[in-house]
């Protein structure tokens, strides 16, 4: 990561300083000292030692087009941060001179599970030496291409694995790919591992993961090894975006894939994640998911009177900005919408950490930005100094960080 992204990074850990006690890009040393692996540290605050989450990208990376990290980390670490968790994904490519290896096909790539499984055990070689981590509490978490690489660092049958003296306490996959498993006859996992995948996936298929379950269960009775498959659902049913069709990929026979959201699957898995979590963890969950999923994690700005929330007309954007406004209203909440001093704007919607997430976007953007909506209440003030910025952001009381 150049010096300019990495600048940016930390000037939006600073901007979303109420998301957590301390964020901002960290480099690990590979376990054989050639690499630095880029990670980022999301610190859930408190005075004791804390459970920790390493997060594992897919095939796609850690990045995002500008080469920061990706908007999932920063959502799934105002969820970790809020239950006082730490978060720390890892940007396995970048060091290894890619981008993406969705497009290379398996028998091509460079970079495999095995590789990036070092880049795990070699963050927790650095989670131990953190004073605020609690190294019996680590747990694995990938999506995808890293989904595959949990179910790696968790093979029990493995040597290198067998060799390690910190092992995670516990593993969460999305959509992994369950094929390769499923051919070694002897793959055991040695701590509880929690598989979420939808029913429709035609990238890494759920049939594959059912079979590795029922093995699973089969080899080893009472095994630790939860499954879930969500219907109607596809590959990256727990983002954000719609349903699209991708192409040119190396690894499916017909070159694509369908890869989207789906609000109903996010949130179950959701639940069924931090119940996972909060049952492996031995911690209490401080949130309700009613709190978690609904409503706003930040306080909203008092309606301003500037102008009704369905005028158009009033909102001190172009055309093109006031018709974005207009789409905006048929979001659903929680949402906010954000206008520029450069007469752009931002908006998230459909999240808690809607009002954070779009200080977020204009961070990235090097813009500075104040909230024109929150939901269905304009909250923007004619006086500049009135304006609720990103420093005005304060959490909502019961999801703060001080608990």
């Amino acid at each position: 990561m150049g010096w300019a992204n990495r600048f940016w990074a930390l000037l939006l850990g600073l901007l979303m300083g109420p998301l957590s006690h301390a964020a901002g890009p960290v480099s690990i040393p590979s376990r054989d000292g050639k690499l630095q692996i880029p990670a980022y540290w999301f610190d859930a605050g408190g005075s004791e030692p804390r459970p920790v989450i390493i997060g594992l990208h897919g095939c796609g990376g850690g990045l995002d087009s500008k080469g920061n990290f990706a908007e999932r980390f920063f959502r799934y670490a105002g969820y970790f941060n809020a239950e006082r968790i730490h978060f720390l994904p890892l940007d396995s490519f970048t060091p290894r001179g890619q981008k993406s290896i969705c497009e290379t096909p398996n028998k091509l790539r460079t970079i495999h599970e095995a590789d990036r499984r070092e880049d795990v055990f070699a963050a927790i070689d650095w989670l131990v030496k953190q004073p605020s981590v609690d190294a019996s509490r680590i747990v694995v978490m990938g999506w995808s291409h890293g989904a595959q690489t949990v179910l790696s660092t968790i093979d029990a049958s493995d040597k290198y694995v067998q060799a390690q003296k910190v092992q995670p306490r516990a593993a969460v996959a999305f959509y992994p790919g369950c094929l390769v498993n499923n051919k070694m006859w002897n793959y055991e996992v040695h701590v509880p591992l929690l598989i979420m995948i939808g029913e429709l996936d035609d990238w890494t298929l759920a049939r594959e993961c059912v079979t590795l379950h029922e093995r699973l269960q089969k080899n080893k009775t009472n095994a630790a090894v939860d499954l879930v498959v969500y219907p109607g659902s596809y590959h990256g049913f727990d983002g954000t975006g719609p349903v699209t069709q991708m192409e040119n990929l190396g690894n499916t026979k017909s070159g694509k894939a369908t890869v989207g959201g789906n609000p109903a699957a996010r949130e179950a898995s959701h639940v069924r994640m931090f119940e996972f979590l909060s049952a492996q963890l031995g911690q209490p969950l401080l949130l309700s998911h009613a709190q978690r999923f609904k409503g706003h994690h930040y306080v909203a700005p008092p309606a301003s009177g500037f102008a009704a929330a369905d005028d158009t007309a009033a909102v001190p954007l172009s055309d093109a900005g006031k018709a974005r406004y207009a789409h905006f209203r048929t979001l659903p909440s929680p949402k906010a919408f954000a206008v520029t001093e450069k007469g752009g704007w931002y908006f998230k919607a459909g999240e808690p950490e809607a009002m954070a997430t779009t200080f977020e976007l204009c961070a990235k953007a090097k813009s500075k930005c104040w909230l024109y909506a929150v939901d269905d209440q304009v909250v923007w003030q004619a006086d500049v100094a009135a304006r609720a910025g990103a420093a005005s952001l304060q959490r909502v009381a019961g999801k703060s960080n001080g608990f």
